[in-house]
């Protein structure tokens, strides 16, 4: 019996290594957390003076996306946007200054939620 558990014993410490070994090749490329991230703003509507909700408008190459930025104007086109992202910016975006009059006015917007809230109160 003694020569059955000694060769019995290294299987289950092979097996230990093995799946030892596989969790690590699947975990591994999951701790690279560099990658395409969406970036994300909020569409200024002049006509009507706000902010629509926040939406995607490119994907960013970067490690992480913090939302703890000074507000910024990011222009794609005609369109103007409004976020809180933190650099790096879009590509294709352009950041007019924030004395811009059209920046001015979208920086000091309200969210259009909130004026329909405000709308829809007795």
């Amino acid at each position: 019996m003694t020569t059955m558990n000694q060769t019995r014993a290294p299987v289950p410490a092979m097996l230990r290594t093995i799946a030892g070994l596989s969790l690590t090749a699947i975990l591994l490329p999951s701790c690279d957390e560099s990658g395409p991230r969406i970036y994300t703003a909020q569409p200024y509507l002049a006509a009507l003076g706000c902010l629509s909700a926040y939406t995607p408008i490119s994907l960013v190459e970067t490690h992480d996306v913090s939302a703890l930025c000074e507000p910024v104007c990011l222009r794609i086109g005609a369109a103007l946007y409004v976020s809180t992202l933190c650099a790096p910016y879009p590509g294709e975006s352009t950041l007019p200054p924030a004395s811009d009059p059209e920046c001015a006015a979208a920086l000091a917007a309200p969210s259009c939620g909130d004026l329909a809230a405000d709308a829809a109160a007795p």
